[in-house]
C-alpha cells in the first residue's frame, strides 16, 4: 500500500541524531512497533513454503496425508495481514526515530514539513498525553493554511498498562479523506478505511485488522491475530466469495487457524453462506503441512479420519474464563 508520507524519510533523516529527553522516550514508547502487532507465523510460512490459492475446492484437498491447502491459505492470509500492518507502522517509524520539532509539557509536534509527494501541501505529526493515555495524529493541510486547515490522515491512541509498550491501542488510515483531498491512495483505492485495534497488556496478545470497503458504512473484512511468548500463533479471518464447494454458489468462510513455532497446526472452518451452508470442517497438520487428522460434520459414515492425538496442543490460546 503506497502512503503519502514516505517522502518524509529524507527530511526526518536530517533531524535524526538529536537529543531525546526521558519524556520524549515516553511519547515514543506509546507508538507500536512491528513486533508488537505482526502475526506470528511458523518458519516454513515466513520462508515462503507454498502459499496456496484462494480457489481451492474443499472436496479436492481433503486427503489424509496430503498437503493442507487450508493451512497454506491461513499462512497466506497471515502474510497479507503483516503487509497491511507494516504499511501503517512504516509511517510511525519515521517520527519515532527523529526528535520532535516542538516540545510542550504534554504535547509533541513534528513539523510542519513540506509534502514532496503532494506539492502545495505540508504535514505534521502531533502527540498529546493525558496521564497514561496518548493520542496522535498525522495531518495534512494546503501549504500556508491556518490551524483549521489541518485534516487527519492517520489517527491513533494508546493507553499504557503494565510496562513499556504494554497496553491497548488503535490506529487507522483514513483513505477516504485522503482521496477527498486529492491524494492518490494507489492500490488501496477500493478501501475507505483501515483500522487496527490491539492489546499487548495481557497474554495472549491480540491484534484486529478491519477493512472498510469504498462506500461501505461498516468494516466488511476482518482479521484477528493472537500469539503467546512461546511462539503459538492464531489467525481468525473471514473469506467472502470463495469457490470452495462444487456448486452454483460462492461460499463465505470463517476460519480459525492455530499453529506451533515448528509449523504443526489445527484449523476449524465454518461455511456461513453458499453451497453446504452450516458445514464445519476441522483438520490438523504436521511440520511438513501434511494433513494428519480430519473431521467433517456433514459425513455421517466417516466423520473422522486420521489420529486426533497428532493435533498439537494450542490450548494456551483458548479464551480465559
Amino acid at each position: 500500500m503506497r502512503t503519502p508520507a514516505l517522502a518524509l524519510c529524507c527530511l526526518l533523516a536530517v533531524a535524526c541524531g538529536g537529543d531525546f529527553s526521558n519524556d520524549d522516550l515516553e511519547f515514543q514508547n506509546a507508538l507500536p512497533q512491528r513486533e508488537d502487532l505482526a502475526a506470528k507465523l511458523p518458519d516454513s510460512a515466513r520462508s515462503g513454503q507454498g502459499l496456496g490459492t484462494r480457489n481451492q475446492r474443499l472436496s479436492a484437498s481433503l486427503v489424509l496425508g496430503g498437503t493442507s491447502e487450508l493451512a497454506l491459505q491461513a499462512y497466506q492470509e497471515g502474510t497479507r495481514f503483516n503487509t497491511s500492518v507494516d504499511s501503517l507502522l512504516a509511517l510511525l517509524e519515521l517520527f519515532r526515530n527523529a526528535p520532535p520539532t516542538t516540545r510542550e509539557t504534554d504535547r509533541r509536534i513534528w513539523g510542519p514539513f513540506p509534502s514532496d509527494d503532494h506539492p502545495g501541501h505540508e504535514l505534521r505529526f502531533v502527540m498529546e498525553r493525558q496521564d497514561a493515555s496518548f493520542e496522535y495524529l498525522l495531518q495534512f493541510r494546503p501549504r500556508g493554511g491556518g490551524e483549521d486547515a489541518w485534516w487527519t490522515y492517520l489517527p491513533g491512541t494508546f493507553k499504557a498498562d503494565g510496562g513499556i509498550r504494554k497496553g491497548t491501542g488503535t490506529l487507522a488510515l483514513d483513505l477516504k479523506a485522503a482521496r477527498a483531498h486529492g491524494m492518490d491512495t494507489g492500490d488501496a483505492n477500493t478501501v475507505d478505511r483501515l483500522d487496527i485495534d490491539y492489546q499487548t497488556k495481557a497474554l495472549p496478545t491480540r491484534v484486529e485488522l478491519l477493512f472498510t470497503g469504498a462506500g461501505a458504512t461498516t468494516p466488511n473484512t476482518r482479521y484477528a491475530s493472537r500469539q503467546t511468548p512461546e511462539g503459538l500463533g492464531e489467525m481468525a479471518f473471514r473469506l467472502p466469495s470463495t469457490d470452495l464447494i462444487p456448486g452454483g454458489l460462492l461460499e463465505t468462510l470463517d476460519i480459525l487457524a492455530r499453529w506451533t513455532p515448528d509449523g504443526r497446526g489445527v484449523l476449524v472452518l465454518n461455511i456461513l453462506d453458499g453451497d453446504a451452508k452450516g458445514a464445519q470442517y476441522t483438520e490438523c497438520w504436521d511440520t511438513r503441512t501434511r494433513i494428519t487428522f480430519m473431521q467433517r460434520n456433514w459425513d455421517f459414515i466417516t466423520p473422522t479420519e486420521g489420529d486426533r492425538r497428532t493435533c498439537p496442543d494450542v490450548s494456551a490460546l483458548d479464551p480465559k474464563p
